[in-house]
């Protein structure tokens, strides 16, 4: 047991708080393992299934099998990870297995600190290493031919000056991979032509290539786009007290009646509105005395339309309410968090600037509030990756309050998701001592009680 914290200070020993943080944990476990990890031939077939090559992809296959490294760099959930692994399967290896490597690995660490074996596949998805170091890439890249091995990287942004072995990826035409999608999951068999074709229109509006196949897989399963209730539930125009409702519930989900009506209320003092108004509604729903959507799908939904449609006279009151709710107890913390980490894959500069780092550097319930965000963050292929990038930025500076922060975090869903590393910096952490070091320690000590299951 560590000494009484001092006031302010983060205590995992706290029954309540340790409850929590594991059952966050645990949550995320049932949504996703490991990110490093050894995949198989078999899962990387199903997750090219309805794989569609862009244009940028024949040069690629050219380049890798010359190369034997590629660092692909695009937009986000551009199809990176999937192309990464189709480069990966027209390569000659000597087994199927792909490798996939830590997305925190530096360049120097990749060169010198990885073993590599030969004839072997290697992944390293959505890079965030500080700098991409061109000597060392086109060294890494000697090593990996002489092993007869291939890796490939994913970053998000612009070229940097390693041209030798970076390759401009960009996404696949929607409707082309729309109608490959008919093909794979036979929707024709399914699906009259008007809805075939309104389905159609709806895939050449979607973002990305991840969203156009889970639309076609919601359709063969014999259900309907989701989300297209709550838009057209906005396009009434529903008077403020409504969206402040929905607004609330998006941060407060499946809180008890009472709580939620308290939380509300406070939202709707901040916003000026004053009156008494249903609990339920056309999105909204009580059941066994919770408060929740409709459907599950339809929280991301709203805080997708809330981001789309409304500014400032919406967004600042909601911001000073959502900052408040780590000081409203455990239950509505953790609901806030899981909200935020949401809110992050529709606006992620503002959530992140707006709400995470505030709370990082708070009191010890925003601090938690905030490692609970990145956790949730972690259950997102997408946003994981960037909840690691913060926790290693909170944790460079023991000293820094943030880094109390990270520590809790990487004993949290990031141990879930990246374990070795969440592990090494915990090490760090407890090592260097500082305010960090206590929580470290604890955490490190949750970590290798319940270690996360492959």
């Amino acid at each position: 047991m560590t000494e009484t914290p001092e006031p302010g200070e983060i205590d995992l020993d706290n029954i309540t708080l340790t409850g929590s943080l594991i059952a966050v944990s645990d949550h995320l476990r049932t949504v996703a393992g490991p990110v490093t990890r050894e995949l198989n031939r078999r899962e990387a077939d199903a997750l090219l299934r309805s794989y569609l090559e862009p244009g940028c992809f024949p040069e690629a296959v050219r380049r890798l099998s010359m190369r034997h490294l590629l660092v692909l760099v695009g937009a986000e959930e551009s199809g990176r990870r999937s192309g990464a692994l189709a480069l990966l399967s027209r390569m000659s290896l000597a087994e199927g297995t792909i490798t996939v490597l830590s997305p925190a690995a530096s360049a120097g660490e990749l060169l010198s600190g990885t073993e590599y074996e030969p004839g072997r596949a290697y992944l390293l998805h959505d890079w965030i290493a500080a700098s991409t170091d061109r000597t060392e890439l086109v060294n890494l890249a000697r090593k990996l031919a002489e092993l007869g091995s291939y890796l490939v990287v994913t970053r998000t942004g612009a070229p940097s000056q390693a041209v030798e072995v970076e390759h401009p990826w960009s996404a696949p035409e929607p409707g082309e991979l729309f109608d490959l999608c008919l093909s794979t999951f036979d929707l024709r068999a399914g699906l009259s032509p008007e809805a075939l074709a309104r389905a159609r229109a709806l895939a050449l509006t979607l973002p990305t290539p991840a969203e156009v196949v889970r639309l076609a897989a919601r359709l063969a399963r014999g259900g309907e786009p989701d989300g297209e209730e709550v838009a057209a539930w906005f396009d009434t125009k529903p008077p403020m007290r409504e969206v402040l409702a929905v607004a609330a519930l998006a941060f407060a989900h499946r809180l008890a009646e009472p709580a939620f009506d308290r939380q509300l209320a406070r939202l709707e003092q901040l916003c000026h509105e004053i009156g008494r108004r249903p609990v339920t509604g056309p999105l909204i729903g009580a059941e066994s005395g919770l408060v929740g959507f409709r459907a599950a799908h339809q929280r991301g939904r709203v805080l997708a339309e809330l981001a789309g449609r409304y500014g400032f006279s919406l967004w600042q009151p909601l911001r000073e309410w959502v900052l408040s709710l780590p000081g409203q107890g455990p239950a509505v913390q953790v609901r806030a968090a899981q909200g935020v980490a949401l809110l992050a894959g529709h606006s992620p500069k503002e959530v992140r600037q707006e709400l995470i780092e505030v709370w990082a550097r708070g009191s010890a319930a925003e601090r938690v509030a905030a490692a609970n965000v990145l956790s949730y963050m972690c259950a997102d292929d997408t946003l994981a990756p960037e909840a690691l990038r913060l926790a290693l930025g909170w944790a460079a500076d023991p000293g820094d309050v943030r880094a109390t922060t990270a520590a809790v975090a990487l004993g949290g869903g990031l141990a879930v998701r990246y374990p070795a590393d969440s592990a090494r910096l915990l090490r760090r952490l407890e090592a260097a001592g500082g305010p960090a070091a206590a929580v470290a320690g604890q955490s490190l000590e949750l970590l290798l009680r319940d270690p996360p299951r492959r």
